[in-house]
């Protein structure tokens, strides 16, 4: 018996798009959320962990624009400021605000003031916890709000705080947001334009398991017997019920559901398609081609990707194109996060011409004696830039009147904020005809760069210069479970270590005034003055051989 089936009958189960959702603003709190509480934030993140293609291109871009940390070009002329900065931010903070503006291409950051109203700390915030207010008449945000998870407003209340540069609060918040046409409060990710084909490739990946779990299907057609029995809304609830169930690329397909009569019996027709793997393969390189050219990649090799054309046995040609990308794409971005931080750090002076060293010294070979140039000028390292900002003795117009080793207990070692070691740079141990120097003292050879590179130089420093370089890494890996910085003063080259720090005093030479050799401060060069204090001894002889047990 032929069966006449209604148009209404036969219902087709597809995707839905998605579709970027509108600003929304809480005019009684004064904020403005990127999308639905925040919604389009957690839409990139979730393209970068579902997308192969897309998260192998962030996190080299990530990795490439941190590079080898953060350097300053006149760390050795402000190794206070350099030090000041080694404490008020963090490397794991600034990978983790590097990370945010490749993804996002928008960061946020705490700036925390000192107790004293001074630079305390940079303290990372995820982009996606903080919300701008409302602009006002000005076309100014006065203030940011952090709320822990916009999706339980009412369990984690937002807070607001001050953007930087506007109010005095003890914490302000430093958004780094490049300027986009038309778009006032958030930017839109460097790739927006390759985010559908980031889905496309998550989605297929997923297809392509399910597929297999589903026999090689590619769908369904479902014949429901008694089909015209069923009311509108009893369809609809079967409907509702089997797309909950099977619907989306989690199951591979669509389902064509057929309400029957009631002699037709339940079955599930699969509906084959025989040239599968040709849409399977034309999908899946269009979709990480469009990708590519949307974060702007020179070489899909540079990300471990071998392009169709394949590659050349010309390792030039892959440092050309490193060269390139860097030069392209790495290098403004770098440029643009060191413009935010020293745009922070002005307002506290501190003054330094902050870079950050590349991940890898790849040039064009055209350019190869120019970089050779460039890599010796960044050769040195922070010990070697600390030993350079040492002071030669002066012995035309000051008398060593006194050196022994240190007496540790003397000293109050907090920083200072005299400046860095030159001879127009005083200390707070300095008089007007007397100053006060130290020097590393010990053994001529040693097993260590630190100690060899230190008692070769014979250089001397002022005490505020010693303290500065317990926070930059002279001697990596030999401090407290291999530290990279710890108290230098104290436990000079680390365990075991033979020597110590000696304390000069030099008095000023007055025409035709000579030293009275007999002075209880003049210097006796025959004996060793006794050392009362750790800094004075030599790690060797002091207890546990310098260890920390």
């Amino acid at each position: 018996m032929n069966e006449t089936v209604k148009h209404s009958d036969i219902r087709l189960i597809q995707l839905n798009n998605y579709v970027r959702p509108r600003l929304e603003e809480n005019k009684s709190k004064g904020f403005v959320l990127n999308g639905r509480n925040n919604s389009f934030y957690h839409y990139i993140i979730d393209r970068k962990n579902g997308s192969p293609t897309n998260s192998a291109i962030l996190r080299s871009y990530s990795d490439l624009v941190y590079g080898q940390g953060l350097r300053a070009s006149n760390a050795q002329y402000n190794i206070e400021d350099w030090a000041n900065l080694k404490m008020i931010l963090k490397t794991s903070d600034l990978r983790r605000i590097i990370d945010d503006f490749i993804l996002q291409n928008e960061a946020t950051f705490q700036v925390v003031k000192s107790k004293k109203g001074g630079l305390g700390a940079i303290y990372h915030l995820p982009v996606e916890k903080t919300a701008p207010s409302i602009e006002n008449e000005e076309e100014e945000i006065e203030s940011y709000w952090y709320c822990r998870d916009w999706n339980k407003q009412n369990k984690y209340e937002p807070k607001e705080f001050p953007a930087f540069g506007f109010k005095n609060g003890d914490i302000q918040i430093y958004k780094i947001k490049p300027y986009s046409a038309g778009q006032t409060y958030f930017a839109s990710p460097d790739y927006f334009a390759g985010l559908p084909y980031c889905e496309m490739e998550e989605e297929i990946s997923n297809y392509y398991i399910n597929h297999i779990k589903n026999g090689l299907s590619f769908g369904y057609i479902i014949n429901i017997p008694d089909g015209n029995s069923l009311t509108p809304e009893e369809k609809d609830e079967l409907e509702f019920k089997i797309k909950t169930k099977l619907t989306g690329s989690s199951n591979a397909g669509k389902f064509v559901l057929s309400f029957n009569g009631r002699d037709a019996e339940i079955t599930v027709t699969p509906l084959q398609v025989n040239d599968a793997h040709k849409q399977w393969e034309y999908l899946t390189s269009e979709s990480r081609q469009q990708i590519m050219t949307s974060h702007r990649v020179v070489s899909p090799m540079l990300f471990g990707i071998k392009d169709a054309t394949g590659f050349g046995n010309n390792a030039d040609e892959l440092d050309t194109a490193e060269a390139q990308l860097v030069k392209r794409v790495i290098a403004p971005k770098q440029q643009f996060i060191i413009d935010c931080l020293q745009d922070v750090l002005r307002k506290y002076e501190i003054n330094l011409d902050l870079y950050f060293k590349p991940l890898t010294d790849v040039v064009p070979p055209t350019q190869m004696s120019e970089h050779v140039c460039f890599s010796e000028e960044k050769k040195k390292t922070d010990l070697d830039l600390f030993i350079d900002l040492g002071e030669e003795e002066d012995l035309d117009n000051w008398d060593l009147v006194e050196c022994k080793p240190v007496d540790y207990a003397e000293y109050d070692l907090g920083l200072s904020s005299t400046g860095t070691a030159t001879p127009s740079n005083k200390s707070r141990q300095d008089l007007f005809d007397t100053i006060t120097r130290y020097r590393y003292a010990g053994s001529d050879s040693g097993q260590r760069e630190f100690c060899n590179k230190m008692v070769r130089a014979k250089k001397i420093y002022r005490i505020e210069d010693i303290e500065a370089m317990n926070e930059i890494p002279v001697n990596a890996g030999f401090g407290p479970e291999g530290a990279s910085t710890y108290n230098i003063f104290r436990y000079k080259g680390g365990v075991n270590c033979y020597h110590y720090w000696e304390k000069l005093t030099y008095k000023r030479k007055n025409e035709g005034v000579k030293v009275d050799v007999k002075s209880p401060i003049a210097i006796d060069k025959s004996k060793k003055q006794p050392a009362k204090g750790l800094a004075g001894v030599e790690p060797i002889n002091m207890p546990n051989r310098g260890a920390l047990i």
